[in-house]
Order: C-alpha cells, then structure tokens, then sequence
C-alpha cells in the first residue's frame, strides 16, 4: 500500500492562495509582492503549531482552526491587520480547499494504483480532503486524515491509522511525502519512505532541498517518475 502526503507533496497550494492574498490585496492598494511569502509562511505557522499540538503542548484542534490561528500575527508582520476585513480572511482560509493537483499529480497517481492501494494520509481535515480528492478526479482508494486520530503528522498515532485502516503492516506501506520531517517520523514507524522534492512548494525562487538522507529509500522527481521506478 502507498500513502501520500497531500498538502505540496500531492496539491499545490502556493498559486490558490497567492492570488487570493493579491486579488484581496489589490482593493485596498496593497502592492502584489505583499502576498508573495505569505503561502510559505502562513504553512509554516500553522506547521509550528501542529508540532506543538504533535508533542503534547497543546490540545487538538481541526486543522482550519490550525490555519486560522495562524494567519493574524502574518498579516501583523505585513501591516495589513487593519485592511483586511473578517471577509478577506475567511476568503483566504478557503483557499485551503481548493488546491491543484501539480502537473504530474493525476498522472502519477493513476499509474501507481495499477499495482499499489493508495490512500491519502495528511493533516488536512476529512471534509477537505474528500472534496479536493473527488473534484480533483484523483482516483485514492481511502481517504485518510489525522483528524481519525485526532492528531498531527509526525504524532506516530495518524501513521498507526494507516495500519489500522489499510490492513498492510508497516512494512508493506510506502510513505510519499515532500516534507523530510513527514518522512523520518513514518520511517520511525516501520514505513517505506518516498521523497518527491517540490521546488515550487512555496513559490518560485526556492530551491528543493535533494539531499539524500538515511531515513529516504527513494528519491524521485515528481510521481510520474516514481511510479516508473516502483515499476507501476
């Protein structure tokens, strides 16, 4: 069975948000480089706080909860906190829902399941996640989310799900992600590891980290290129 990270691995969520933030931001004047790192950024608080909630600083809360709180000290560090309306920000949160598959993603995907049972395994909530599955016409055999375990990725308790509801054991379960820390903590829990680096993650001007590590089995270069090298 293979798993996939969803959010940048799967689904690319710079463009829907950055042309949000840029549409939102041209109503009141506000130059397009405003919203340029805001994606990054705004993953990146919301990822800090999973880890707080992962290691037990915090209680759970769904993952829009996650996103929201993260999203007022951005627009603070920007000086925008006054021009964006509860409207805006709500505009903003939905573009979560709505992310793109990345080129390769359909492609990918649809020639791994010839020979593999696919399943998501993300952060993101279920309702979400079933919606951009379907509108996305990725053909996943499960949709899986922390949220069955009231947890975040890497809590070992969302990777244990995939056991529990896949029926593969640890070893027969391939973990595809773009996020290194997403790979040493399903590793850590008996899984295969796939890294599939997303340079265009947070925007263009990054650099994928290509890095070979020991806790990596496979580097491929998008999903195509996987499913080729598990000869699917």
């Amino acid at each position: 069975g293979t798993d996939f990270d969803m959010q940048g691995t799967v689904f690319d969520f710079y463009d829907p948000v950055v042309q949000r933030a840029q549409a939102i931001g041209r109503k009141y004047g506000l130059a397009d480089d405003w919203a340029a790192t805001l994606p990054g950024d705004w993953s990146g608080g919301a990822h800090d706080i999973i880890v707080d909630i992962s290691a037990g600083r915090r209680p759970w809360i769904p993952n829009t909860e996650v996103y929201r709180e993260a999203l007022p000290p951005l627009l603070a560090k920007r000086g925008v906190s006054d021009r964006l309306s509860d409207t805006d920000r709500d505009q903003l949160l939905g573009e979560w829902g709505k992310m793109i598959p990345w080129p390769d993603s359909v492609a990918g995907i649809t020639q791994l399941r010839r020979k593999y049972t696919l399943s998501t395994l993300t952060n993101a909530s279920m309702s979400q996640m079933t919606a951009l599955v379907k509108d996305s016409k990725l053909p996943f055999d499960e949709v899986l989310t922390g949220e069955l375990s009231r947890a975040f990725k890497p809590d070992p308790r969302v990777y244990q799900s995939a056991v529990e509801y896949t029926g593969f054991r640890p070893d027969q379960l391939l973990m595809v992600s773009a996020h290194k820390w997403d790979l040493q903590a399903s590793k850590q829990a008996g899984f295969h590891t796939a890294y599939v680096p997303r340079p265009l993650e947070l925007g263009p001007g990054h650099a994928a980290d290509r890095k070979p590590e020991s806790f990596i089995d496979i580097i491929a270069e998008d999903l195509v290129d996987l499913a080729n090298k598990l000869g699917s």
